[in-house]
């Protein structure tokens, strides 16, 4: 039903079936379900065959409510420009605007929406819509009340949209259409610990049926130095106890674009001390009996999975041993022990750090909660 044909009928009913009406004639789908008025116009209408319906838009087949000008079928097609004349624009409705769906496949139906943010509802469907897009034969389409549309794209590529609602300008997000597929197998760093100053490089392993054409690497974490598959960027003290990651975004010669999160990297700065290990021997069970442990406080132990910079404390001996054990005594057989290297040195048991003397600095990962204690002797 188109909203002019709603208008000529309206003046024809009482103020009740106004309200009923106008809900008829349109939905909000950014946030009418919040107006009381525009539920309670949906409460009247319900049961009703004339109340409002529904076009399935994207390849995700979910559901999205009608425009106020287009007439809609059970199944989604291309909405097309409503046969009415616009009205006259008076700035007051403004929102946000994007595709239900960032990423569809070409061929395939998108579709759009306009969230309102300012004006009412039933400004909204008196307004004028007018969408430009990028990519399709039909650039242009404007109906008044126009908040939801279904456009079909026939070719892959990354293409933007426009609309302008009530007069006022808007840039909506763009859309990803994928042509030939693209497989990221992989995306893995050099190590899974580093300290601050040593270089981090993930390469990522990708595949199509359709020449690859670029890597593009990117981090929240700082700079990314792209060289195709591979992307390097340098540890700093700033990431230091974080879980660092990049992004590869990779494309091909049919224009389908993939982006992929790489595996993290556990970065230190050796001269952060985040804990300095207690003076005695593991072997005490007064001090570290399984029973006692679980009363100890958080502080005295080593995190499970986080690389942790530990110090020798003050009255070790030179070469001194370590012992660690689990803080949960079940966990005996799953501890592993990662002493200043990707490699894991048994569960409970005694080791004795290069070097091992009072103030020097070790990176520890343990693979469960532990307690690593220096032998006063």
């Amino acid at each position: 039903m188109k909203l002019t044909g709603c208008l000529q009928f309206l003046p024809w009913i009482g103020a009740s079936a106004l309200l009923f009406g106008l809900a008829g004639c349109g939905s909000d789908s950014g946030s009418g379900s919040n107006d009381p008025e525009y539920s309670s116009a949906l409460e009247a209408s319900s049961g009703s065959t004339g109340s409002s319906s529904t076009s399935t838009g994207g390849s995700s087949g979910s559901t999205a409510p009608s425009s106020a000008s287009t007439a809609t079928s059970s199944a989604a097609s291309e909405t097309q420009s409503s046969e009415e004349q616009l009205n006259e624009a008076q700035k007051v409705v403004n929102g946000s605007c994007g595709p239900e769906a960032a990423t569809i496949n070409k061929g395939e139906l998108a579709t759009w929406k306009f969230y309102r943010s300012s004006g009412d509802l039933y400004e909204q469907i008196l307004a004028p819509f007018v969408w430009v897009f990028e990519g399709v034969s039909s650039a242009t389409i404007q109906g008044n009340g126009m908040q939801t549309v279904n456009i079909r794209y026939e070719e892959a590529g990354s293409y933007a949209t426009y609309l302008s609602v009530d007069g006022n300008e808007i840039a909506c997000d763009s859309i990803q259409v994928q042509g030939i597929p693209i497989t990221v197998n992989s995306c893995v760093p050099n190590t899974s610990t580093a300290k601050a100053g040593e270089t981090i490089t993930w390469t990522v392993d990708a595949t199509s049926e359709s020449d690859i054409t670029g890597y593009t690497w990117t981090s929240s974490y700082g700079d990314v130095v792209s060289s195709g598959t591979s992307g390097s960027m340098v540890a700093t003290s700033s990431m230091h106890k974080q879980n660092v990651t990049a992004k590869v975004a990779v494309s091909n010669a049919d224009k389908s674009v993939v982006t992929f999160s790489c595996d993290p990297v556990a970065v230190v700065d050796p001269e952060s001390v985040d804990l300095v290990l207690q003076l005695g021997s593991i072997n005490d069970a007064d001090h570290y009996g399984e029973t006692v442990l679980p009363t100890l406080p958080d502080s005295l132990f080593i995190p499970a999975q986080t690389a942790t910079t530990v110090q020798i404390p003050a009255g070790a001996p030179a070469n001194c041993t370590v012992g660690c054990k689990p803080r949960v005594s079940s966990d005996y057989m799953n501890l592993q022990v990662y002493w200043d290297s990707d490699d894991a040195l048994s569960g409970f048991a005694y080791f004795s750090p290069s070097g091992c003397a009072a103030g020097k600095k070790y990176t520890v990962t343990t693979s469960v909660t532990a307690i690593c204690v220096v032998n006063a002797q």
